[in-house]
């Protein structure tokens, strides 16, 4: 009579695990929860080119096998993979990080997320390996236009105009986790912030939330003239285009 019924404590012990999962779910981005991942739609994908961040799915898609197939043989690492992807700068790591351009594409998304969308694409038949990730057929076909990606996630994309800004930022703050002057202060919101504000004095620099005095005195000449650099260069490409453009 005591004893409690093992179906009671079955459905208690699933209904702990369910509310476990809703946890952290809601913890994900909300472009990440399952209640959201539904197909992208061709205009999602053309949308909001102008802007630093943008989302996307299949785009996302085709950055991490670009960055997969130009790693060398065997391949490399999941965690590598996604630790690139992310911009991480490690030591061990630079020959490959030399490889890509999709360096610090997934900037903006938490690691287990980035890591999270990988496997997903090896479940999906785009990729393959446990210690070693490589190219399948189905992602070959991908990258050349021959087959359109399936996916139901997006993740958070550093846009391809402001991705020179985003690996001169990181290599200055690698440099100065090397050279221990205060590389905590420099954290990702900050970037972040630094790649859609753009601040071309110290004036504005200082209106950057988590820019203190002593960012501004230590590292705001080099970083103001990092962006007014990075804003001339692509005036100057963009001027180049057109006139190309006119010219054809």
């Amino acid at each position: 009579m005591g004893r409690k019924p093992k179906a009671q404590t079955k459905l208690s012990s699933r209904s702990r695990r369910k509310a476990i999962k809703q946890k952290e779910t809601q913890s994900l981005p909300s472009t990440l929860q399952s209640g959201e991942m539904e197909e992208v739609s061709e205009r999602e994908e053309t949308t909001n080119e102008e802007k630093a961040i943008v989302v996307r799915g299949r785009e996302a898609v085709r950055e991490v096998l670009e960055m997969v197939a130009q790693m060398p043989y065997p391949g490399v690492g999941l965690r590598t993979i996604a630790g690139i992807l992310r911009g991480e700068t490690r030591a061990n790591w630079l020959s490959y990080i030399a490889r890509t351009e999709s360096w610090g594409v997934f900037f903006p998304n938490p690691l287990p997320v980035v890591e999270s969308f990988i496997r997903d694409l090896i479940r999906s038949g785009y990729l393959e390996g446990s210690h070693f990730i490589r190219l399948t057929e189905r992602g070959q076909r991908v990258l050349e236009n021959q087959e359109t990606p399936s996916v139901r996630r997006r993740l958070k994309l550093v846009s391809r105009k402001v991705r020179p800004l985003l690996w001169k930022l990181l290599l200055l703050r690698a440099r100065l986790v090397n050279e221990r002057k205060a590389p905590g202060l420099f954290k990702d919101e900050v970037l972040l912030q630094l790649l859609e504000k753009q601040p071309t004095t110290l004036d504005e620099l200082k209106q950057i939330k988590g820019v203190g005095e002593f960012i501004v005195q230590r590292l705001g000449e080099e970083i103001i003239q990092l962006i007014n650099s990075f804003r001339s260069n692509a005036k100057n490409e963009g001027k180049n285009s057109a006139g190309t453009g006119s010219n054809a």
